[in-house]
């Protein structure tokens, strides 16, 4: 059982509490900080950048998790104090984990991404590293770089990794999927950026969204949408950003329509969730706002985008301070439930709807299967999959049997039912097991 340590500072101060550079010897900058804004960081200053990090930092690990199509490596970053945990010892603590550019158009979370890991590395502030010593803190900084290289929204495969974290077809989901698994993280936040925003409609400086998925635990599911409403929206509001939830087109208070966002389970956010993980979208506006400075300076756009996502970090870790023993109770409990579940059968399956789209009802199937039965092919070809999410085939005299009392509950029919939107292939569903 995780124990959380309440701080008595207000996180929020988290990134003003850090040390002029001065102080610290200099610690090392990013491309993007080097030109003010004027240039991403490109991938081989991401390089240089992060070895120096490493080297530098006690408190960092860097590690290699992947590697892209075309030979670059996925890196995992961790932070903790006086050094970074093994993954044993950090499933004792709440994890945080940052999943940042997964789309390669979209750079500004990955600049923030850098920047919070490089603070957490080199502050020198009592409370800061109090902080540290208590939580382990997880970086994935760029997760598609070939695509970054590139600036396409899609891997080289022409995946895009943040529909793909179901199948694991690409290199990325699965190095993604991995962490997960290993590091068991309480909270997930990806991040992204939208544009160019519609005036009125649809142009706020941040946009967040939850799991929408109908078979996410309640628990997780009502941590989530606490996240990203009281904390990230309203942590947006006050540090001067405009805010509301992802894919909605509102006129003030007014709603119009829901554009996207929905509970496809190939989504990060989602399958987070389904993992029981409270998984949060975090999407920043990508073109000018109508303010003095943007209006004469492309780099301040540019700031302000990096800028709004470093507030989403620091609101995260807030809300893991302040909902800390709640979130424990949420995350290690959901695993339990949802095995009961599958096994007394008690939960319907939702293959359709979301939290704000009713499902038809041939979408439900209550009562569920008690599992599914796959041919010695089928178990073979998806062990893979199945080594990812934690799915344990039994070894029955005949076919492999998946059943569903188990703690992958939530993913078993969307993977082996051929009503999931993207089952990976169509097993037996049994009745009785």
């Amino acid at each position: 059982m995780r124990r959380y340590v309440v701080l008595g500072f207000c996180f929020s101060l988290l990134f003003g509490l850090i040390p002029a550079a001065s102080a610290l010897g200099r610690p090392p900058v990013t491309g993007f900080e080097k030109s003010k804004g004027a240039e991403w960081t490109t991938h081989k200053e991401e390089l240089a950048f992060l070895r120096a990090v490493d080297r530098e930092s006690k408190r960092v690990s860097l590690s290699v998790i992947g590697e892209t199509r075309q030979g670059r490596p996925l890196h995992l970053v961790r932070v903790g104090h006086p050094a970074p945990r093994s993954a044993r010892d950090a499933r004792t603590r709440p994890v945080a984990f940052f999943v940042c550019t997964q789309h390669g158009n979209e750079p500004a979370g990955r600049e923030a991404c850098l920047k919070a890991l490089r603070d957490f590395a080199f502050t020198r502030d009592r409370r800061v590293l109090e902080v540290l010593s208590r939580w382990t803190v997880l970086f994935v900084p760029t997760a598609n770089p070939d695509g970054r290289e590139l600036n396409t929204r899609e891997n080289t495969s022409g995946v895009d990794i943040n529909r793909d974290h179901l199948n694991l077809k690409s290199r990325e989901g699965a190095a993604i999927g991995r962490v997960i698994r290993d590091w068991r993280p309480d909270v997930l936040v990806d991040l992204h950026e939208y544009g160019p925003g519609i005036p009125v409609l649809y142009d706020d400086d941040v946009l967040y969204l939850w799991p929408r998925n109908l078979n996410v635990d309640a628990q997780v599911y009502a941590l989530s949408k606490t996240l990203a409403i009281d904390y990230i929206g309203k942590g947006a509001e006050r540090a001067g950003y405009t805010s509301d939830e992802y894919g909605l087109y509102a006129v003030g208070d007014q709603d119009v329509a829901q554009t996207a966002g929905d509970e496809d389970e190939g989504i990060l956010r989602n399958a987070a969730g389904l993992r029981h993980v409270i998984g949060i979208l975090i999407e920043t506006r990508v073109d000018m706002r109508q303010s003095a400075d943007e209006l004469v300076s492309s780099s301040a756009v540019a700031l302000r985008r990096v800028a709004s996502h470093t507030q989403a970090i620091t609101d995260t870790l807030r809300f893991m301070r302040e909902q800390g023993s709640i979130v424990e109770v949420a995350t290690e409990g959901a695993p339990i439930r949802k095995t009961k579940e599958g096994r007394d059968r008690s939960a319907p399956v939702y293959f359709g709807g979301a939290d704000n789209d009713p499902p038809e009802p041939d979408q439900i199937q209550d009562p569920p299967p008690c599992g599914y039965r796959l041919s010695q092919a089928q178990a073979r070809r998806l062990g893979p999959i199945f080594a990812v999410h934690g799915i344990r085939p039994k070894r029955t005299r005949g076919d492999p049997l998946v059943a569903m009392s188990q703690a992958a509950e939530p993913l078993i029919p969307l993977l082996l039912d051929a009503r999931g939107g993207r089952s990976a292939t169509e097993g037996e569903a049994l009745g009785r097991c």
